[in-house]
């Protein structure tokens, strides 16, 4: 190219830089803020108020109650627990908590900038792929405008940082792999910060090492390189230890375990190890074979709900970077990161869970990283795609395309906000409800035992005793490979609540198993009962109050008129 041609080009390509500018920093955060508001009129005409769709998203909330009033990483005061799952998340809630005094609309605000901030970086992302402002620009609007994001962004937890660090994190490994000095060392602080935002971001940083491996390679080697590759895998790796392991070592010390206690009560409850643990061959064969093709499946059935348009487009964008390398806007950007990604992520956490849940469970929470990347990938395989017809047709199919591809992301938010405000209908109706119940009828002594410990525990401010052991390490104690093999963790842990003698006993369950008063002596009274027969979003559509028989403050009538059964 000429000077002048280059001159010209730069020329042109600055007249044409605001719209992308306006599209980014006002479109997009508008689309986001948009799409929220019609989410939350939606769930307020279905719940008759606001709320979250979720119990755990009240788990945050206790936590971040106790972090704003100084008790620590608890969720009875003075009492530590195990970190959440984002404990990073948890605190920046805290001190929105501790700012506002308030939670549901701080959480939304705050998850609204991080999202916003999430497409901005998607933005930059999608053009180390096509080095085009109007690309990225149109990347970020899609993934703005693409489900599940107005849900995750209402969740109040940690989905959007999870989202936002691993699109940063990518984008400043892509970008300064090949630099020098400190600014080398960024991706890998973002992919740690990331393993405090979300467990499941602990695959970038092996997985960037990897990359780097692979893009040495593909550079060509000279003598030496092999050995430098290593020293600098130690160095990262240490520095991605500093930031990770306080979180291993707390968690060590409070259950024992370097890794949150939710993991040891859903992913090791069906994965490989337990299969060990039973000597079930059949169960081992299923997790590391059958079980990681059927996420995968699933997670490309789930993308092509999201947007239909794309995901042929994604297909050949992923042929497209294994092939070229990512076809990098400099040859310095070269990464295979993106597709590792995309494929390691669904394949580990397949075996880990043994495929236990499809991956559109919770507002597709557990890959909520992954979409984005979705889009970017297919964004760039649709662009590849139109770059190969005649020029007077690309001006009238690029925006053609784009129109079709956001069509078809809004297509969907009429019947994802509909999810979103069935899911705070059956929480406000459920736990919210018990626990404002047991806030104005109850002592506020009272020691509390659930199975479902979010809502009651956030809004009661009662000590509480988790059936579960999420959030009580003295139960999760019978959590372990050698009680589940024998078949006597259940014995173990009734032990344990027994002995703990709770007031009251709260359940969450399906009708046969409700308990009958008197059945058990964690069930004597029977004080509220609601059957909530639409349910889709508890572990079961009936939730029960009861007296147990170690209750100090036993009531004259079983069920009083304030808690007169709901039905």
């Amino acid at each position: 190219m000429t000077e002048t041609a280059s001159a010209t080009s730069g020329r042109r390509d600055g007249s044409r830089g605001l719209v992308p500018l306006l599209v980014l920093y006002l479109l997009v955060p508008a689309v986001i803020a948009g799409l929220m508001m019609y989410y939350l009129a939606a769930s307020r005409r279905a719940a008759g108020e606001f709320g979250f769709p979720l119990d755990d998203s009240w788990i945050h909330v206790r936590f971040a109650q106790n972090l704003a009033a100084g008790h620590g990483f608890s969720y009875n005061p003075g009492q530590p627990a195990s970190t959440t799952t984002g404990p990073l998340w948890t605190l920046l809630l805290a001190f929105g908590y501790r700012v506002t005094g308030e939670y549901l609309f701080t959480a939304a605000a705050l998850n609204w900038l991080i999202c916003v901030l999430a497409a901005i970086t998607a933005a930059g992302l999608a053009r180390t792929l096509i080095p085009r402002r109007g690309f990225g620009a149109a990347a970020a609007l899609v993934v703005a405008a693409t489900v599940p994001l107005p849900w995750l962004a209402l969740s109040g937890m940690e989905p959007p940082l999870f989202v936002w660090l691993t699109l940063l994190g990518i984008l400043l490994h892509v970008r300064l792999r090949r630099t020098r000095g400190p600014g080398t060392f960024a991706p890998t602080v973002v992919f740690a910060l990331g393993v405090l935002a979300r467990p499941e971001c602990v695959l970038l940083f092996p997985l960037a090492m990897l990359d780097r491996l692979l893009a040495g390679r593909y550079e060509g080697w000279g003598r030496g390189s092999a050995l430098s590759w290593l020293k600098q895998v130690a160095i990262h790796t240490a520095i991605f230890l500093v930031i990770v392991a306080p979180l291993a070592i707390y968690n060590y010390r409070v259950i024992g375990r370097p890794l949150p206690s939710s993991y040891y009560l859903k992913a090791m409850n069906y994965g490989p190890l337990m299969a060990l643990a039973a000597e079930n061959d059949t169960w081992l064969v299923h997790s590391l074979v059958v079980a990681p093709l059927k996420e995968v499946g699933s997670l490309m059935v789930m993308w092509a709900g999201n947007n239909v348009m794309l995901i042929v487009p994604l297909l050949f964008g992923v042929f497209w970077i294994v092939r070229h390398s990512g076809a990098p806007a400099r040859a310095e950007e070269r990464s295979y990161l993106i597709p590792l990604i995309l494929i390691v992520q669904p394949v580990a956490w397949g075996i880990a869970t043994n495929f236990h849940r499809a991956p559109d469970f919770q507002g597709q929470r557990y890959f909520a990283n992954l979409g984005p990347l979705y889009v970017i990938i297919a964004m760039a395989g649709l662009w590849w795609i139109i770059e190969r017809v005649r020029p007077a047709w690309r001006r009238i199919l690029l925006p053609a395309a784009l129109g079709l591809v956001l069509i078809a992301s809004l297509w969907r938010q009429p019947a994802y906000a509909r999810l979103y405000a069935h899911n705070v209908s059956d929480i406000t109706k459920m736990q919210v409800t018990v626990g404002r119940w047991v806030r104005d009828n109850l002592p506020k002594e009272s020691y509390l035992c659930l199975n479902d410990v979010g809502a009651v525990a956030a809004i009661t401010g009662c000590r509480v005793l988790d059936t579960q052991g999420l959030v009580s390490p003295e139960t999760l104690a019978s959590r372990t490979l050698e009680l589940g093999r024998d078949g006597t963790w259940r014995d173990r842990s009734r032990q344990v609540l027994w002995g703990e003698e709770p007031d009251y006993f709260i359940i969450v369950t399906r009708p046969g198993r409700v308990p009958a008063p008197g059945q058990s002596p964690l069930a004597s009274k029977e004080l509220l009962l609601i059957n909530n027969e639409d349910n889709i979003t508890s572990g079961g559509p009936v939730i029960a109050l009861y007296e147990t028989v170690w209750c100090r403050y036993a009531r004259e009538a079983s069920v009083s008129q304030a808690g007169a059964a709901v039905r």
